[in-house]
């Protein structure tokens, strides 16, 4: 077994997914690999089992149902710690990543002695540019220790997205899983500032991936299409959980937000804009209620 299990959660999208595991079988860096597969229906499975044949570092995770990203890691980041690994390296079925991603990543574990909660990638879209949905949020008061390594190429960051996020296994211990029941929104953000708030945590400028969507954008209420809306539920809902648990500031900047979203849809919206708005104030409503749970590793899943 080696220091490194990579967990990548899929579904449904079985072409994405042989880029990501080629690219993640040519690693210079030696690892293994997790695919947790959210009970994919496009033969996924079938691909899995030849890979399996082929790779001895290959581990396949089905899930009997679909439990989202946030349901999919949190499967993931428990068996990899469970089985012993020393880190835990997670991202989508989306992601390429370069044959040194992993090399710098492990690069940076090593000077900083292991003292880190995660070591994220910088995630660069098909094109080379900044991929808009994963930037990351930067620590803005620093010690004099973050300060240093900044300065080495390791910026402080209090929150980033699940696409290359290398995670100390100790530190999983101790913060406990994402919450499953996020299901496909805001996991991410809630689990790296919970992470943050106990560990140092960085970016790793120059360990690269590239995040493979459709579009270079940010999600958007107003203008997506009418077939995506129903996931916004996830997002006004689960935000509200992690901005309500953050204290006040981060509530009102969420209720902020919330009305000027709620403006632009009223004032921009081309079409379905009852729909649209009827979604935010479910997810708001939804929110008021909302608080799973932090569950923590153990020797099954709980």
């Amino acid at each position: 077994m080696r220091e490194v299990a990579a967990v990548v959660v899929t579904y449904n999208r079985k072409v994405l997914l042989k880029e990501c595991l080629k690219a993640l079988l040519d690693s210079e860096e030696p690892l293994d690999i997790i695919i947790v597969d959210n009970n994919s229906t496009d033969g996924t499975k079938d691909y899995i089992s030849d890979l399996i044949c082929d790779n001895d570092n290959v581990t396949y995770k089905h899930l009997k149902k679909n439990m989202g990203g946030a349901g999919g890691f949190s499967a993931g980041i428990s068996y990899a710690v469970r089985r012993g690994y020393k880190y835990v390296w997670i991202m989508d079925d989306d992601t390429i990543i370069k044959k040194d991603s992993l090399k710098r990543l492990m690069g940076a574990a090593t000077k900083l002695y292991d003292n880190f909660g995660f070591l994220s990638s910088t995630v660069k879209w098909t094109d080379g540019s900044d991929c808009v949905m994963n930037r990351q949020t930067y620590e803005k008061n620093l010690t004099s220790m973050q300060q240093y390594y900044k300065n080495n190429g390791l910026t402080p960051v209090k929150a980033a997205t699940f696409v290359s996020l290398l995670f100390n296994a100790d530190a999983v211990r101790y913060v406990g899983l994402p919450k499953r029941e996020y299901f496909i929104w805001g996991d991410d953000k809630e689990y790296t500032i919970r992470m943050s708030k106990n560990f140092n945590c960085y970016n790793v400028v120059d360990s690269e991936v590239v995040h493979k969507m459709t579009k270079n954008s940010g999600s958007n209420i107003t203008l997506d299409k009418i077939d995506r809306i129903d996931r916004y539920f996830y997002a006004y809902r689960n935000d509200f959980c992690t901005a309500r648990n953050e204290g006040v500031k981060e509530l009102l900047i969420y209720m902020a937000g919330f009305a000027l979203n709620f403006a632009r849809v009223i004032l921009f919206a081309k079409d379905n804009k009852i729909k649209r708005l009827g979604t935010m104030l479910k997810g708001l409503k939804a929110g008021v209620l909302f608080n799973p749970r932090i569950r923590f590793v153990r020797n099954s899943d709980t």
